[in-house]
């Protein structure tokens, strides 16, 4: 192996390791629960390969849908390996990480020459790559198998080798079973190939990886097809992604849709349903849908770390703000500018039509056909992005391209997109540099938008025992607060309570119970326990209004049935009334 992919798999593994270590997170939010635990249903189930088989419960998506299946497997046999045990599976996972950065690293030696592997040693860095191994989430092992795969496919035309051409296309193919944006790709893979194989071979190039691609996947849709008898060539999720994307109601009417999908007799009327829905509301909705890509395109470039910060002031550990800026917004921000380089002037060589065409195949999915989730859902474009700056970072040390137009051009306007995408948030971190030793209404007066300045204002009066003045600076501050910052929140229930409100206070904290239950139970208790001062009390009820004394803590047993019955991360195959998991975390 090389010393290139020696160190970066090192780097990229090291990094991953430290995360997981030192910040020890839980699984946070519903979908990662249902992941884990689907991959249990498939360990724990007697018959293990007759229930991935003839059954689809173990991959059901909100009761109508089916997601990609390969994830659930590999779960399953990482748990047949090691044990049903979290603490395996993320290690298993941090090193499929380390194997993705080296496959980067691969393509920007393609794209850049010798010095591209540094594209590798950034996805290494990358933020939502070293905190991904620590979430069940399909992108695992989806950016795996799609990154090697792309890595040899770019390789086999330089080599002229059909065997990579094929091992390419198997697992291009392969990595549609984990996340089936990659099979439409295929045929577009084929095509590049064939155009850029040599004279005599490139139709048996191109047929190869069409070939290849599609025997990975077409054993499971004749599964589909002749042991369910459902005519579906991977998942059905897809369909219910489109409708939720392009359906342009208002709630009560998107409501009403969903009761006539769930009334369709079979998966194909719901697909049916589904598609026409979403189709009539772009028919009716021109505008919305145009509304919806320009909103889409932005937000998937948004740099989501000063999102957070500065306009939503999300809730969460300052370290994870630190974090978000400088190893997500920060690497994207300083790429942008090389990437867009690399596409308007480098060669069009295969490496330059590959990334393109994949770049343009995934946007056109992520912005156009659907929504998009930052950052995970930019998963599967960072690596190419990488390798394709770091093409463009090496056009720099090329003589003809530096003294041709398009180079600069493409910087100044890669590099005016990215500020563009920056600027925004500058006003904001300026004005709370600024604010840090003011008064809070000097402050608010700054930045009367943001709610930072009552909130800070209101905790120093609570810690200087005056609760009331806090509460009516709290209460200032909520008006202004977004419904993911939960300060004034976590606040009420105490500050109520001290001022001998205890109605209200009750109704606080069952208010925060409900946000608890609808976010994740241990992001509240962070809060709290950042948010408010050291507890003075004698007792101490654990699950009952204990936020702000505890911290580490998940989801309570018991309590209100109105809070937890929407909440099933606890319940063992998310089954209401379920096995409870013994005490202790779940790690």
């Amino acid at each position: 192996m090389k010393t290139w992919a020696i160190a970066v798999f090192g780097v990229a593994l090291a990094a991953r390791l430290a995360f997981w270590l030192l910040a020890d997170p839980p699984l946070l939010y519903s979908h990662q629960y249902h992941y884990f635990t689907n991959g249990l249903r498939i360990f724990e189930n007697p018959h293990p390969i007759r229930y991935l088989i003839y059954s689809d419960e173990w991959r059901t998506w909100a009761e109508h849908w089916t997601i990609a299946p390969l994830y659930y497997p590999f779960e399953a046999l990482v748990f047949f390996v090691f044990g049903p045990h979290l603490g395996p599976f993320r290690l298993v996972q941090c090193l499929l990480g380390a194997v993705t950065a080296v496959a980067v690293g691969a393509m920007g030696r393609e794209a850049a020459g010798p010095r591209g592997w540094v594209a590798g040693l950034a996805y290494a860095f990358y933020g939502y790559s070293v905190e991904l191994p620590t979430w069940t989430l399909t992108e695992n092992l989806h950016n795996a198998m799609l990154a090697v795969a792309a890595a040899m496919l770019l390789r086999s035309v330089s080599r002229k080798s059909l065997g990579l051409t094929a091992a390419g296309g198997a697992l291009l193919g392969l990595s549609a079973l984990a996340r089936s944006v990659s099979s439409a790709f295929l045929p577009v893979a084929a095509l590049w190939r064939w155009w850029f194989g040599a004279e005599t071979g490139r139709v048996k190039a191109g047929a190869a990886l069409l070939v290849c691609g599609l025997a990975a996947i077409l054993p499971w849709s004749a599964r589909n097809v002749f042991v369910i008898g459902d005519l579906v060539p991977i998942e059905t999720t897809a369909y219910e992604n489109i409708w939720y994307a392009n359906h342009f109601t208002d709630p009560e009417r998107f409501q009403r849709q969903l009761q006539v999908i769930a009334e369709q007799p079979t998966p194909a009327a719901k697909r049916s349903t589904a598609m026409y829905f979403a189709l009539r509301g772009i028919r009716r909705s021109p505008g919305a849908f145009v509304e919806k890509v320009r909103s889409n395109f932005w937000h998937f470039f948004r740099p989501e770390g000063l999102h957070n910060l500065f306009t939503i002031e999300r809730t969460q550990e300052p370290w994870r703000h630190v974090f978000s800026i400088v190893l997500e917004d920060g690497i994207i921000a300083l790429a942008l500018a090389f990437f867009v380089a690399y596409l308007v002037a480098a060669r069009r060589t295969a490496p330059w039509a590959f990334i393109a065409l994949w770049s343009a195949y995934y946007l056109f999915f992520e912005v156009v056909v659907f929504l998009n989730e930052v950052p995970r859902h930019r998963a599967g474009f960072v690596p190419f992005f990488l390798a394709g700056a770091a093409g463009g970072a090496a056009l720099l040390a090329d003589a003809s391209a530096r003294r041709g137009w398009r180079l600069w051009a493409a910087l100044v306007a890669g590099a005016a997109f990215s500020l563009s995408l920056v600027l925004p948030y500058f006003g904001p971190a300026l004005r709370d540099l600024t604010q840090a030793d003011r008064l809070a209404a000097s402050a608010a007066l700054r930045d009367p938008r943001s709610p930072r300045p009552w909130f800070d204002h209101g905790r120093n009066l609570y810690v200087a025992g005056h609760p009331a003045e806090a509460l009516a600076a709290y209460e200032r501050g909520a008006s202004l607060a977004s419904i993911f910052n939960w300060r004034a929140a976590v606040a009420r229930p105490r500050l109520l309570h001290e001022l001998g409100r205890d109605a209200e206070a009750a109704g606080a904290r069952y208010a925060l119970g409900e946000i608890s239950w609808s976010a994740d139970p241990w992001l509240v208790e962070e809060a709290a326990w950042e948010e408010l001062p050291a507890a003075r009390s004698d007792e101490v009820r654990l699950a009952d209004g204990d936020y702000g004394f505890v911290r580490g803590f998940f989801h309570p047993r018991g309590g209100d049935p109105g809070l937890v019955r929407t909440r099933l991360e606890w319940n063992h195959y998310e089954d209401m009334g379920g096995p409870q998991p013994p005490p202790g975390t779940h790690r």
